[in-house]
């Protein structure tokens, strides 16, 4: 009567865990690579880009199955009536909005 006490893996947990570790390295490169860039250090930068892109990739992959685990939840949060976009959905889209032309703004100028 050996019973292992181990649970079974947990794809949610994953994801979640998974997501926090890599938004939490993105944030961390993000600082080094800006630093970095103060001092013109090319080999720390070098490093830190390519961490900081993989980084992202697996962030990205997680998002999606995040968004496909969550799919129900986020349409009911997105909709207040058939048609009809929450207020929540409608600021969350323009912060995105905002945030996107602030970054493309301050590069092109």
């Amino acid at each position: 009567m050996n019973a292992s006490h181990q649970k079974a893996f947990s794809c949610r947990k994953f994801i979640s865990l998974g997501l926090f570790l890599t938004f939490t390295v993105l944030v961390i490169t993000a600082i080094a690579i800006q630093i970095f860039e103060a001092i013109e250090n090319e080999m720390f930068i070098h490093l830190f880009t390519v961490v900081h892109i993989f980084s992202g990739l697996a962030f990205t992959i997680l998002s999606v199955f995040h968004a496909k685990m969550n799919w129900q939840s986020m349409k009911v949060y997105v909709k207040v009536k058939q048609s009809v976009f929450s207020r929540e959905a409608v600021y969350a889209f323009l912060l995105t909005v905002a945030t996107i032309l602030i970054g493309v703004l301050c590069n092109i100028f």
